[in-house]
């Protein structure tokens, strides 16, 4: 028997799921039906199932949003990798450090997920990455580090792989600095940026953040498990 290949009723009530997103979070009926090119008969069958659960609210005109069902899912998810209470005080020092956005993603399949966040402290910042985000693999530091690291590897981390900077490659108007973050077993746990508007982020200033995030992501990485051997080269880098 094939895990992989589904059962077509549940791929339909996903893809009704995904079909919301930041920029159109409210849906009709005929909205869901063009995105997922699911006949609007299929739709309103599948959508009971997601009432039940409350995965999907209908809103007193008839259309729909993605219900509080999800956010306890979402905790569960973070609360599964135990990763909560590492990352995110790291994430908000590096907020402190620095008064950019950080954020952590991780891999799923050829999607990048914004897993955790912390928003930045300057009047002009990143608006653009939100908790939760999933977006394809492109050129972004996030993506090019997943990419990069995605096989585990007891090797030490070579100073020029261990650091990615995007200025503009994504959106033209926002850069962001990356770093890999591993865990026990050398895996690579995830990818730390911080972002902000690509104006800010001449080469001073991104050095700077260069040094700060090295610093964290390695940190992170051991308290999570991996051997601080593997960041020798980045300390004589130093």
């Amino acid at each position: 028997m094939n895990s992989k290949a589904g059962v077509a009723a549940v791929d339909r009530a996903f893809d009704i799921l995904h079909a919301f997103s930041h920029e159109k979070p409210v849906l009709s009926l005929a909205d869901i039906s063009r995105i997922t090119g699911l006949y609007k008969s299929t739709i309103l069958r599948l959508m009971g199932s997601l009432e039940k659960y409350s995965f999907v609210w209908q809103r007193a005109d008839g259309t729909y949003q993605l219900g509080a069902g999800l956010l306890s899912l979402s905790s569960i998810f973070q609360d599964a990798f135990d990763l909560r209470q590492f990352v995110e005080p790291v994430l908000e020092d590096l907020v402190s450090q620095t008064n950019e956005g950080a954020s952590f993603f991780i891999r799923d399949g050829e999607d990048q997920v914004c897993l955790f966040r912390v928003e930045g402290r300057h009047l002009v910042r990143d608006h653009s990455i939100r908790q939760g985000d999933r977006r394809p693999l492109n050129n972004s530091a996030a993506s090019t580090l997943l990419q990069r690291f995605a096989e585990p590897s007891a090797a030490p981390i070579q100073p020029e792989d261990a650091c990615i900077v995007s200025v503009g490659k994504v959106n033209p108007e926002m850069a962001a600095v990356g770093v890999p973050v591993f865990q026990s077993g050398h895996a690579l746990a995830g990818v730390m940026t911080l972002s902000g508007p690509s104006a800010r982020f001449t080469d001073d200033y991104v050095e700077r953040l260069r040094t700060v995030l090295l610093e964290a992501g390695t940190r992170l990485s051991i308290s999570l498990g991996e051997t601080a051997s593997r960041f020798a080269l980045l300390r004589q880098d130093d």
